[in-house]
């Protein structure tokens, strides 16, 4: 089966990270259980938004951990995706466009004057004349006015649009039921005026080409942020807090009337208590951390998956105490509680454990560094050479085992980041029960226990004495070769991914 998520703007950005470590740790699978294809793309006129580019790392760093380990893990990294890139509605404009050169009014006046009047009763002087390069500045109806001139037809012959949309095609004649995701916030302007434009075009490409096993879905985020501090004077157009409500109520207005037009399901999620950041009008400046909504949000892309979904248009979410989350409040709360407490144990075990042993193996003889470390026999060659084996296992220091336990460090930092992130970013007054925060950061104290990594219901029931990294070594160490289907870094990680819950 195939998914497709598009995240629009800078929240549909952060959709798309929490999405990503959601299908590394497996939660996106078909009625069989089996993990599914994942295709991502990005919708931003901001190509130098922070969040953009936290999204872009993600997916990459998944990609590439997931190309080096190839077919060597059974369970770890199971999800396959495929990243399209990153494509503005703005094309390929030089930086400084604004909304009066993508309408140039001398020529709207030559060929239809009132049009030209139109366009200045609907836009100000300064929403035609401010620069969109950093977005679009928190206005739905900037936003709308630049994506109504995409044209999908044109956009699937070249580019991201085409290689995207043809996997579409594709897999739909292939007897496929595809499932087109989009992601983004109603109340900005990016997200508000791209995520209804674009679902309505898609839905009328695939009715045009007679693709109806198709469904078109999407998260809409509700306000769940506002903004510490205030813009200069000289700011100019910019987003703008008090105006979140008013673009979320035209917003669900549209969907109540039209809304299935654009969308098969949709999933509104928010939040009345609100995280705060720092103002910025985008770019490099925009680096609010990832929240809790926005895993939420990427959640109803798995919900859309199971049958039951497809009788229902609208989803909602609620939670049982006012000021607090927990478990019991996340969709499928077992099953997504396990998964998602399997890749935090795992992330803290790996960067801050294991994958300092390897380093320290590199600067030692191989028997001296089993002496202390047994477990690594099941995967290394014991006596360290990198000349031959013992049944496939390769030397602990040979190029292709260092670069990819480089590639698995690099993955796992940014999904520690993404955890801390919103673990730590509740908002006044406002707490989580899911994980610690504190404990989900790099160090190098070669960290042994993991009790205090999960809260809640989702926590493991070992006994904390015996829910430590040395534990697993311990397991790791006695398993039977039949329990260690491969070899190496890939083998090691594998295996620590079945032991960390």
């Amino acid at each position: 089966m195939s998914l497709f998520a598009i995240g629009v703007g800078g929240s549909g950005a952060k959709c798309l990270e929490a999405l990503t470590h959601l299908h590394a740790s497996g939660l996106l699978q078909n009625e069989a259980n089996n993990t599914v294809r994942l295709g991502t793309f990005l919708v931003e006129p901001d190509l130098q938004s922070t969040l953009l580019a936290r999204a872009e790392t993600a997916i990459d760093r998944y990609g590439k951990m997931r190309q080096l380990l190839s077919h060597r893990a059974s369970d770890f990294a199971r999800g396959e995706v495929r990243h399209y890139g990153t494509w503005s509605p703005l094309g390929s404009a030089a930086s400084g466009i604004s909304l009066a050169q993508v309408f140039p009014k001398p020529v709207l006046r030559t060929q239809a004057s009132g049009l030209a009047a139109l366009f200045d009763c609907l836009f100000p002087p300064e929403e035609q004349t401010v620069e969109l390069d950093v977005g679009f500045r928190g206005r739905p109806p900037i936003g709308s006015a630049v994506m109504s001139r995409v044209d999908i037809a044109s956009e699937a012959q070249t580019g991201q649009w085409k290689q995207m949309l043809s996997d579409i095609e594709s897999a739909a004649g292939g007897g496929e039921a595809p499932v087109i995701h989009l992601f983004g916030s109603v109340f900005g302007g990016t997200g508000a005026s791209g995520v209804p434009t674009l679902g309505q075009m898609l839905k009328s490409w695939l009715q045009d080409r007679g693709l109806s096993s198709v469904r078109v879905n999407a998260s809409l985020l509700l306000p769940y942020f506002d903004f510490d501090g205030q813009a200069q004077a000289d700011t100019g157009v910019h987003a703008e807090a008090r105006n979140f409500q008013l673009n979320t109520d035209a917003a669900l207005q549209y969907l109540r009337t039209s809304g299935t037009t654009c969308f098969d399901q949709v999933y509104l999620i928010g939040s009345d208590i609100k995280a705060r950041y720092g103002f910025s009008i985008g770019g490099l400046s925009q680096n609010n951390s990832a929240h809790v909504v926005e895993l939420l949000a990427a959640l109803g892309m798995r919900h859309g998956l199971a049958p039951a979904a497809a009788g229902c248009y609208a989803h909602f979410l609620s939670r049982a105490v006012v000021n607090q989350i927990s478990w019991d409040d996340i969709p499928d709360n077992q099953e997504v509680g396990e998964a998602m407490a399997r890749s935090a144990r795992f992330a803290v075990a790996w960067l801050n454990n294991f994958s300092l042993e390897i380093d320290a193996a590199q600067n030692m003889a191989m028997p001296t560094f089993l002496s202390g470390a047994p477990w690594a026999s099941q995967f290394f060659q014991p006596s360290g050479k990198a000349s031959g084996t013992r049944a496939g296992r390769p030397s602990i220091s040979s190029t292709e085992e260092l670069e990819l336990k480089r590639a698995i460090d690099a993955y796992t930092v940014t999904l520690l980041q993404w955890l801390q992130q919103f673990s730590s970013n509740t908002g006044t007054g406002f707490s989580q029960e899911l994980f610690n925060p504190q404990v989900l950061e790099r160090n190098d104290t070669h960290e042994n226990a993991l009790d205090r990594v999960v809260k809640g219901s989702a926590r493991p029931t070992h006994q904390g004495a015996n829910d430590t990294v040395e534990a697993i070594k311990v397991r790791m160490d006695v398993l039977n070769p039949a329990e260690i289907p491969h070899n190496g870094v890939a083998g090691l990680a594998d295996t620590l991914w079945r032991l960390s819950y």
